[in-house]
């Protein structure tokens, strides 16, 4: 078994602009993060669950924190919290919220379902760019790296 030694992020994403900007956030904060992507819900459960392309967890390890965008294809980001919530496996996954909603029904409900962070997308790609480095911040600067097996 390797040893991990890098951070693993899962972003679940489907705008290619909001995409490109975390890559090159994290890329800046921290180099040797990993971040993958998916473009929509049932995607996330696919990649946590490792089933199809996913199933390499060499290539596709697990998170240490899911990126989750409120409003995907497929399956929502209120319908993956539902599921994490529901799979023991994953309970104590920490899930962000990124998403554009700033609706206060909407912010409530996600932490209901066990978000333990929300950040409405700024429009300004800096302001978003800087959102990033914060969350990256509160989770991983300063920590010791994982040292687990996956």
């Amino acid at each position: 078994m390797a040893i991990k030694t890098l951070w693993t992020v899962l972003a679940a994403e489907d705008e290619e602009v909001d995409l490109f900007l975390l890559k090159r956030a994290f890329k800046e904060a921290d180099p040797a993060l990993r971040l993958y992507s998916v473009t929509d819900g049932g995607e996330v459960i696919n990649y946590l669950s490792g089933v199809g392309v996913y199933a390499d967890r060499a290539l596709f390890p697990l998170p240490e924190i899911l990126l989750l965008d409120l409003k995907m294809p497929r399956k929502n980001g209120f319908e993956i919290l539902e599921w994490i919530k529901a799979h023991e496996g994953f309970r104590k996954l920490p899930v962000v919220i990124l998403t554009s909603s700033h609706l206060r029904s909407d912010v409530d409900r996600a932490y209901a379902a066990g978000a333990c962070g929300y950040f409405v997308k700024a429009t300004d790609p800096r302001q978003f760019e800087q959102q990033i480095r914060a969350i990256y911040d509160y989770w991983f600067a300063g920590a010791e790296r994982p040292k687990a097996t996956a």
